[in-house]
């Protein structure tokens, strides 16, 4: 049976979704804003999971149609602490406290990004209900059957993690910016659902070294180890763009047998779609 992804915007985001509000990965794509720096955001069990608010996550996320309500998210989710994952993490702290004046939501954050070169500014934190430092290994519950992980920490130039969701019918993988490393596999597998950051296109392994990002071949690899029911590419870097996206995708779901999508601004996946799909999609 062929599952074919939701990709165009719901009348009513009402269900289990997950949102790519932007798909921009690394400096240069940030800065010219070719793609928007926004995050995803995923939808579980009514409980609204920011991950990644980079520069214009606020604006987009009033742009967005149907659109996203800030005030009504439940946590924020920062994989580490670069511009481009974390440049409006305290403007949407503000918005998802509705300027302080209701102390509520969840910061999830590497201590890095709070203690190192503290990225999240101190007046709000004490806007939130809590905070909590990310680690390898740890794990908390969102909602009623709804629980997150960080299974390992990710190599790459700040401290990083990737995460785990698991609802009661879904997994889902989300393996954010890291060099290739084996353990990733184990850690990350199995799932129903894998989103992965490929940053590079085609690079040496001196160049991927120095700036501990995932390639396609590293992508495509990692996708065919794990072997999910589908898998989505996404925070792309220049030269991923410039060697179209959906054209890889294709070529990584011919590869792996897995059917890979590449992610677009404002694309929006039916989880409950996933959910209601029993059998392996074809590629």
């Amino acid at each position: 049976m062929h599952w074919e992804p939701t990709i165009a915007v719901m009348a009513k985001a009402t269900g289990d979704f997950v949102k790519f509000l932007g798909t921009a990965g690394a400096r240069f794509v940030m800065i010219t804003q070719r793609r928007s720096s926004a995050g995803v955001l995923y939808s579980l069990g009514g409980f609204q999971l920011l991950v990644d608010p980079g520069p214009g996550c606020l604006v987009r996320c009033h742009a967005s149609r149907p659109k996203v309500d800030p005030s009504r998210l439940d946590a924020i989710f920062l994989t580490h602490g670069h511009l481009d994952h974390a440049g409006d993490v305290n403007v949407m702290i503000e918005a998802m406290t509705e300027g302080g004046h209701e102390r509520r939501g969840t910061l999830f954050a590497p201590g890095e990004a709070l203690d190192g070169d503290p990225i999240v500014l101190r007046y709000v934190r004490d806007y939130l209900g809590r905070i909590e430092v990310l680690g390898e290994g740890k794990s908390w519950e969102l909602a009623p059957g709804v629980s997150l992980s960080t299974p390992v920490r990710h190599l790459h130039t700040g401290e990083a993690y990737g995460l785990r969701i698991e609802t009661p019918r879904l997994l889902i993988s989300h393996v954010a910016d890291t060099l290739y490393f084996p353990e990733l596999v184990q850690h990350y597998a199995p799932c129903d659902l894998l989103v992965v950051h490929m940053v590079l296109y085609q690079v040496d392994a001196e160049r991927k070294c120095r700036i501990l990002h995932l390639d396609m071949a590293d992508a495509t690899r990692l996708i065919g180890e794990v072997r999910p029911r589908v898998a989505i590419v996404t925070h792309f870097g220049m030269n991923v763009l410039q060697a179209k996206p959906w054209e890889l995708a294709a070529r990584m779901s011919e590869e792996t047998g897995v059917k890979v999508v590449d992610a677009r601004d404002g694309m929006m996946l039916d989880l409950e779609a996933l959910e209601r799909q029993g059998t392996t999609p074809d590629a």
